[in-house]
């Protein structure tokens, strides 16, 4: 990282020791061809020193994104208590081109950490990253993933960051669907999923206060009589943070209502499921868009987001929904003088991100 974004970089980290206070603790990692440990973790007590430290990172070259990573959570789960928000944030304008290369091999060590407590989110900045890649270890280590377009936009998004960690109520949040014998799960939207003992399990990491997270299944369903029936069965655990650090589970069983009535079949689905059906729909254009346009088939993936904003559109008329404008309008923009390259594929990327997110 150099010239502007190493200087707002610098800039967001000293940002970041501001916020903090002494029962916090902070640690820095750099990472190029040589991974080093800049501030070793510690108390936020002396904060015009760890300022003095931060301004002390100078240019480098290559980027040793595995070092850096593991060195940086290495530092978090030594420290790690209960109760405590565990988070590594993971910052790089490059492509990983030394230490681990592999994205599956740093998925999973991704996944290690984060099943171990400690949560990375990850920030591309530029043009020069690796999008798939630093989502991907967001994705497997339970935080999040941020676009930053330009350098001065770097410590507003800390800003955000740092805001929802400090207004986190759970942690670990785990969610472990049961289908009926008769229901099966065709898809879940919006997280990473595994298999335990043949049922879908999301981790869907920590939750801030007043957040709403949003997990999109869909199912299909064996003959039913008319009536109400049970479809699935929800186990949630987390760890509720509010006050100390406590385990926390419960269940609740979901049903649906079978009919043959044609009149109640055509009736207009719950709205606000519609708008996440549509906006789950969309990100799987923008990415099937994203795949046409990087086999050079330009015309195709204009005419995929094209019919997508369209549809957005129509919808939005229909329902009386500003949300489906607003993500209509989005589409028609990105559609604006287009030219594919590396910043407009970032872009798109940060779009479907954010859709199959539902935020």
């Amino acid at each position: 990282m150099t010239g502007e974004p190493l200087a707002y970089s610098k800039k967001a980290c000293q940002f970041v020791a501001d916020q903090m206070d002494v029962a916090d603790v902070l640690s820095l990692v750099t990472f190029d061809s040589q991974v080093k440990t800049v501030l070793a973790p510690s108390k936020v007590t002396h904060k015009d020193l760890i300022k003095q430290r931060i301004e002390s990172i100078e240019t480098g070259g290559t980027t040793n994104l595995s070092g850096g990573m593991v060195e940086g959570a290495q530092h978090v789960r030594k420290g790690k208590e209960d109760g405590m928000i565990n988070r590594v944030i993971l910052l790089s304008d490059g492509h990983a081109n030394q230490g681990i290369t592999d994205r599956e091999k740093l998925f999973a060590i991704a996944k290690e950490y984060r099943s171990s407590g400690v949560g990375i989110t990850t920030m591309g900045v530029g043009d020069g990253f690796d999008e798939e890649l630093m989502e991907g270890i967001a994705e497997h280590g339970g935080g999040n993933f941020y676009y930053i377009d330009k350098a001065d936009d770097i410590p507003s998004i800390f800003n955000q960051e740092l805001q929802g960690l400090l207004s986190v109520v759970a942690q670990n949040v785990k969610l472990t669907i049961t289908p009926s014998e008769v229901t099966h799960v065709v898809g879940i939207y919006g997280y990473q999923v595994e298999e335990q003992q043949g049922k879908p399990v999301i981790h869907a990491g920590d939750l801030y206060q007043n957040e709403v997270k949003s997990i999109l299944v869909e199912l299909a369903f064996h003959p039913h009589t008319q009536g109400e029936h049970n479809v699935l069965q929800l186990a949630w655990e987390y760890i509720d943070v509010t006050e100390g650090a406590q385990a926390c589970s419960y269940q609740v069983d979901v049903a649906a209502e079978f009919t043959s009535d044609i009149n109640l079949l055509n009736q207009m689905g719950n709205p606000e499921v519609e708008q996440q059906v549509q906006l789950t729909k969309s990100a799987k254009v923008i990415e099937s868009a994203m795949a046409a346009f990087d086999d050079g088939d330009m015309e195709q993936g204009q005419t995929m987001l094209k019919l997508q904003a369209d549809e957005m559109l129509q919808m939005s008329v229909a329902m009386n929904s500003p949300i489906m404008a607003e993500e209509s309008a989005k589409l028609y923009k990105q559609l604006e003088n287009f030219e594919y390259s590396s910043k407009k594929r970032k872009e798109l990327h940060q779009e479907k991100y954010r859709r199959m997110k539902r935020k």
